[in-house]
């Protein structure tokens, strides 16, 4: 019995030292954020040429079956998905931008192998379902297949 009452003491001892050993002190901590769906445009959108931005323009697959457009009338940069409105877009880093209507981002990548790919973020409007329940609007991350 008392080598029963010893053993039960020693665990949990040990399951009291583990559970200590196991606590940081706040200073040894580290936060990682997720991948945040934000749409955020800039105060100050970065300038990208129009010969800059021929190299964008065009159709892409997206991983979901729809299509991005993206297209240049003059100097002003419009995207669309789909058969939805189009939106004037501006440039935030070499290969991303931003719609001015907060409706979407997009980065694409060209590879040094001739593929291409990225990721859409975009705004899914509310739906009103059958049932007469609404479906609040949504943010969603698509990818770019790749080609």
């Amino acid at each position: 019995m008392k080598t029963i009452i010893l053993g039960t003491l020693l665990c949990l001892a040990a399951a009291s030292t583990a559970a200590t050993a196991q606590t940081l002190a706040p200073e040894h901590t580290v936060t990682v954020p997720g991948n945040s769906l934000r749409i955020d445009v800039p105060d100050h959108p970065r300038y990208m040429m129009r010969q800059d931005f021929k190299k964008f323009v065009g159709a892409y697959d997206l991983s979901n079956g729809d299509t991005l457009e993206l297209r240049l009338a003059g100097a002003v940069m419009y995207a669309r998905i789909g058969k939805q409105d189009e939106h004037r877009i501006v440039a935030t880093d070499r290969n991303a931008f931003v719609a001015l209507d907060r409706q979407l981002k997009v980065r694409i990548d060209h590879n040094d192998d001739g593929s291409i790919d990225g990721e859409l973020v975009m705004v899914l409007p509310s739906q009103k379902l059958s049932g007469g329940d609404i479906v609040p609007s949504r943010v969603q991350n698509v990818g770019l297949a790749s080609r």
